[in-house]
């Protein structure tokens, strides 16, 4: 039996609706020719990088979100909104739900 000259291929199917799917495409039909060494070099890095994983996770988001909301809050853009049940009671740390709560009374 002669040896094919098949080679394996796969093929990707993106969601429009993801905007990191559309942004991936975009880059992958920018370059033609080198898709494939962009696939393979993406998913190797993912791979080796121990925080390649965990960079999007959560967790992550939510502390950079924290961040985000207290360098506003230091610098005057945003107000802190507490709600608490007793008015003589101290306000305890402000969770990422009292922090959105603030964005929500920008309006």
């Amino acid at each position: 039996m002669a040896a094919s000259n098949h080679r394996p291929r796969i093929s990707l199917q993106f969601n429009d609706f993801d905007f990191r799917h559309r942004k991936v495409l975009e880059i992958l039909r920018a370059r033609p020719r080198n898709m494939t060494d962009m696939v393979v070099n993406a998913i190797l890095h993912f791979i080796s990088c121990p925080d390649a994983e965990q960079e999007y996770n959560k967790e992550s988001l939510k502390k950079i979100i924290r961040e985000v909301i207290l360098e506003m809050q230091a610098e005057g853009n945003l107000g802190v909104c507490s709600q608490s049940s007793e008015p003589d009671e101290p306000a305890a740390d402000p969770d990422l739900s009292d922090m959105m709560a603030a964005f929500r009374n920008q309006a």
